[in-house]
């Protein structure tokens, strides 16, 4: 009697467990069930736990079944087959299929990447002292993080990113000065969640921060960053190096060629029509707002606790340069045409900026990039995480603009 009740409670354990780990970090699975947010923090701080039990109770009960005859031999092989499945395509999915590339990511030449980029692809853009680095949406989708050992010219800076979001954000992966290992393990509410390795704490992209300590908290340090066309991006950094992630060639991996593009199918499955419709792909949102279609693409910021966002349309309406006081700091966000770029910088000069070239040169002096901007992110997915956002604030001035 004892070895029945061992058996059908260690399956029947070992099959919850297994069912929460495949929904909460499944990614893809909350397309079909209704994963909650407090869900999905706990899977990712006990991952490890959840695997070990579901893992250790299917090999319990097979223990007993094939020694002792416990439970119902089809029943066990049905569970046991269920839970590996369970346990093991989350693990696959997020350790293999989106392999971290935190500190190897390759980088090429403009005319290597000229092969794999379109002229007019938008692409994500992070520069340190003259060295810049393109991370176009397509190649940047699947590793989610991308970086190199010897950081971008000398400072340590990855670049992060969230399909679903269309955001892209360059951080040092650092807080209270100690380097971190990250791994991208989740999304909820439509934007990426990593994990710091050392402490096993989620981090929402949006916030930077440790979700134990909360959004104000002080996080990774965010890097300035920015988009605009590819084109754009070879006029303004000839010596520019552009991100690529290929598949790897079936010579060299015939299984994980073949993993590597049942994920990319799944990804172009997913977000073509998440990118292309007013629909969304995961509907975990809190926060409605009704002042732009959710799938617009604005600026978003944040100076202190105060948030804005702006549209495209909205500056370039405005003859391609806008001034505002946010945080209680003026700000200046600027259409390049030349380089189908926006930029947001502070402006620490006495007066309204109407001069503003790409990079910061203006009539008030040299401008700093704002590094929370969170760069061509959809509405919905800003307003959800920033419900304070003042959209489109502007302090007119009386003369002409000039941009470049």
């Amino acid at each position: 009697m004892i070895w029945q009740l061992t058996f059908w409670v260690a399956l029947a354990t070992a099959a919850v467990v297994s069912f929460r780990y495949f929904r909460d970090l499944g990614d893809i699975t909350q397309g079909i069930f209704n994963v909650q947010r407090k869900n999905v923090l706990f899977a990712i701080r006990h991952e490890n736990q959840m695997i070990a039990t579901g893992v250790g109770g299917t090999l319990v009960a097979g223990i007993l079944h094939y020694w002792q005859g416990a439970g119902i031999g089809w029943v066990f092989v049905v569970a046991a087959c269920a839970n590996a499945l369970m346990l093991a395509f989350p693990w696959l999915w997020i350790h293999v299929g989106l392999r971290n590339q935190q500190s190897h990511a390759a980088y090429y030449s403009l005319d290597e990447a000229k092969d794999w980029v379109r002229p007019e692809d938008s692409v994500i853009v992070i520069e340190n002292g003259g060295v810049a680095r393109a991370h176009p949406d397509y190649h940047i989708k699947r590793p989610h993080i991308a970086g190199t050992a010897d950081g971008l010219g000398g400072e340590n800076v990855v670049m992060t990113y969230c399909a679903l979001t269309h955001l892209g954000l360059g951080f040092k992966p650092e807080i209270d000065g100690r380097p971190l290992d990250i791994e991208v393990l989740a999304q909820h509410g439509n934007n990426l969640i990593m994990k710091d390795m050392s402490t096993g704490e989620p981090i929402q992209q949006v916030y930077g921060t440790r979700e134990c300590n909360g959004r104000w908290a002080q996080g990774m340090e965010p890097w300035p960053t920015f988009r605009m066309s590819f084109r754009g991006f070879q006029k303004a950094y000839p010596n520019g190096k552009v991100f690529l992630n290929s598949i790897v060639p079936f010579r060299k991996n015939p299984l994980l060629w073949a993993f590597d593009n049942v994920v990319e199918a799944v990804f172009l499955w997913g977000t073509i029509p998440h990118h292309g419709t007013a629909e969304l792909l995961f509907k975990t949102m809190n926060v409605q707002d009704d002042r732009l279609p959710g799938k617009t693409l604005v600026w978003g910021f944040n100076v202190g606790r105060d948030s804005a966002a702006y549209t495209e349309d909205f500056i370039r309406e405005n003859g391609n340069i806008v001034n505002a006081t946010v945080g209680g700091q003026r700000i200046v966000a600027a259409y390049h045409p030349e380089y189908e770029s926006i930029g947001v910088y502070y402006n620490d000069g006495d007066g309204p900026v109407t001069r503003v070239e790409f990079g910061g040169e203006s009539d008030q002096g040299r401008l700093r990039r704002v590094e929370t901007l969170k760069a061509g992110a959809y509405w919905f997915v800003c307003i959800n995480y920033f419900p304070e956002t003042e959209l489109n604030p502007v302090h007119r001035v009386g003369q002409a603009s000039q941009v470049a």
